[in-house]
């Protein structure tokens, strides 16, 4: 590498301790050296110039961003993008802006490690943000094959480019609720979404079981649980279709044994499956659909 256009020490030195360049604050050179290296063969791959006092002010505005941010921020750009970018847009790469503060997303890493996974799948709950619903989405089948280092690559590559959209596009962050069959484990991870205001407390009883009503008010602040231990609580989440007799189903504890068993996920590919397998899964899911249906239809004559 010409020496012209290498940061030595002495240069990283300074920018590490010069007013104005905190974000760069207890970086180690060698991240900083690493940005430099990956900002050179940037420049390379796209025929640009650049002089050592450009490299500095991209390496300060670039050195707040974690390593796994930045791998994805010059990758991306390597591979989706014409012409040199600019500092914001390898910020935008990286699934952050210049100058704001945390939205409240998760990062790549702690998202990942809040999804259902295993035989956990159809158990556990998640308060999620929409970004990683839709990064869920794209790994689920990869999860029910038990392709797990699969994916977590799926789900991180495509959480990164749903938040960094996301983000370039100043939309605030929305908080849903993905309900699972375990009950214990809804309640503490509704306790956990209220005291950090990704719900609200009204929002959360909407699924929470009116005979658990006093657990889930013991696992809250004192302040929050205050008035929840009188009185009765007989909400229950208004879900159109099927969707919403499943999910009251689920919250009041009446899902049966077998539809329970067949709702999680299948470790066999289609390829894997024999004729007799195929025939008889086809068969279950169409039990299942039956027994919907007809739950639906008693749940709509009940309330008529």
């Amino acid at each position: 590498m010409p020496e012209s256009v290498r940061l030595n020490k002495e240069n990283l030195v300074t920018l590490k301790s010069t007013p104005g360049s905190n974000s760069a604050s207890g970086k180690s050179l060698e991240l900083l050296d690493w940005i430099h290296d990956q900002l050179t063969i940037l420049a390379e791959a796209f025929g640009e110039t650049l002089t050592e006092q450009r490299q500095e002010i991209y390496c300060a505005g670039l050195a707040d961003l974690h390593h796994d941010q930045l791998q994805t921020a010059f990758r991306r750009a390597r591979y989706e993008l014409k012409w040199f970018p600019k500092l914001a847009e390898l910020r935008e790469l990286a699934g952050a802006l210049p100058g704001l503060p945390s939205d409240g997303r998760p990062g790549p890493e702690e998202a990942w490690a809040r999804m259902p996974k295993g035989e956990r799948m159809e158990d556990d709950s998640v308060v999620w943000c929409e970004e990683e619903r839709v990064a869920y989405g794209a790994c689920r089948s990869l999860l029910a094959d038990g392709d797990q280092i699969g994916a977590r690559m799926a789900f991180k590559e495509r959480y990164q480019k749903e938040l960094a959209e996301a983000r370039s596009q100043s939309r605030p962050v929305q908080w849903t609720m993905s309900v699972g069959y375990d009950v214990d484990h809804r309640l503490t991870t509704l306790a956990t979404a209220v005291q950090e205001k990704r719900m609200s407390l009204d929002g959360a009883l909407n699924f929470v079981p009116g005979e658990r009503r006093v657990d889930f008010a013991q696992m809250l602040p004192p302040a929050a649980a205050k008035g929840l231990l009188t009185g009765k609580v007989e909400k229950l989440p208004n879900l159109p279709g099927l969707t919403g007799v499943l999910a009251k189903m689920r919250m009041e504890g009446t899902v049966p044994e077998e539809l329970k068993e067949d709702a999680r996920p299948r470790h066999k590919t289609p390829s894997e499956r024999s004729a007799d397998e195929v025939r008889v899964l086809r068969e279950k899911a169409n039990a299942q659909i039956e027994f919907l249906k007809r739950s639906r239809n008693g749940s709509e004559s009940g309330s008529a």
